[in-house]
């Protein structure tokens, strides 16, 4: 079976001596996220419940554009997790190309013993974020597109800003479930280029516990060698913590698009560190949802901001072509 790299049409960049190509296939659509509502992800559920609706996707992401990366969830998210993964391996064998995984590991994060509270994490968020602009904040927050997908988004967090508080001296009780992170990682059996830790890091930076961080980064290197890079939402306010930090890690996931969506906690600021950190960055969201055009959103990605990789999800052939092609074009240049 011929490794990753050596039929990999996209230009590649080294990131801490690993080959990685510009342009990754995301998984989301896959794992029946859309970005665009509760409709449209039970329409991705009841596709890709089926491994045979991702495999043409897959081969012709390989065959027809030298796609040989792609982003994946660990086996414990769920049964379209693993039949994703069960879909990479089929994809691998039929092409008979070993494809590289960049894997998306969700930080299991307690208080006590109890799950931390995504709308109490949000508003810690909020209440760290709100110098740049209260107001403004906020409108960004209520009026985000894909945070709004969330069911009850809103109201929830009007209620929660109401009659909540942001986590505080609670933070010194904070602790990482290492028998979840164990079990997610136990179970992974694939060609893992670098492990990425979810969104959960922005809480670890701005909740000041980069020990707990960086703890868990060298966990995973000693325990199960891979080495990681960082997701963050909140690129403004997280990126400058960590680019200064001691911590082992290689580079930041994180959204980049023309609309700011999900870029918190404002567009400028992410994209003023994105343009300046010492790591290499790969933009999530480029479409923001499919609000963008392909070609309009992969020429802000790769021109504008110049950043180095991006991933792209697609959730049929044709989405995959127009994505493709547009990326491909743009990088050709």
């Amino acid at each position: 079976m011929r490794g990753y790299d050596s039929v990999c049409q996209v230009p590649l960049i080294h990131v801490a001596g690993t080959k990685v190509p510009r342009l990754v296939l995301g998984h989301l659509p896959f794992v029946g996220e859309s970005y665009q509502g509760s409709a449209k992800n039970a329409e991705y559920l009841g596709r890709f419940s089926d491994i045979g609706n991702i495999l043409p996707i897959l081969v012709r992401a390989v065959r027809s554009y030298g796609m040989t990366v792609v982003s994946a969830p660990t086996p414990n998210e769920g049964i379209l997790a693993r039949g994703f993964l069960r879909a990479i391996q089929q994809a691998s064998q039929e092409t008979g190309i070993e494809l590289g995984l960049v894997v998306c590991l969700k930080i299991p994060l307690l208080i006590n013993g109890h799950k931390v509270d995504d709308y109490r994490r949000w508003l810690t968020y909020y209440h760290i974020e709100k110098k740049y602009g209260e107001e403004e904040l906020l409108r960004r927050y209520l009026s985000d597109p894909i945070l709004q997908a969330r069911e009850g988004w809103q109201s929830k967090f009007l209620e929660r800003l109401k009659n909540s508080y942001p986590y505080s001296h609670e933070l010194e009780k904070l602790s990482v479930d290492y028998s979840s992170v164990n079990k997610a990682l136990s179970d992974l059996k694939a060609n893992v280029l670098f492990l990425e830790l979810g969104s959960e890091t922005d809480f670890l930076s701005m909740g000041n516990r980069l020990d707990l961080l960086e703890d868990l980064v060298n966990w995973i290197h000693d325990t199960y060698g891979y080495r990681c890079i960082l997701g963050s939402h909140h690129a403004g306010s997280t990126i400058p913590i960590l680019d200064s930090s001691r911590i082992k890690f290689h580079g930041y996931v994180t959204p980049a698009n023309r609309l700011g969506i999900m870029m918190f906690p404002t567009q400028k600021s992410s994209e003023a560190v994105i343009k300046s950190s010492n790591k290499p960055i790969i933009a999530i969201k480029p479409f923001a949802g499919g609000r963008i055009t392909p070609k309009n959103a992969l020429e802000y990605i790769y021109s504008n901001l110049n950043i180095s990789c991006c991933m792209i999800g697609a959730a049929s052939v044709k989405e995959l072509d127009e994505d493709a092609s547009a990326a491909l074009e743009i990088l050709s240049k």
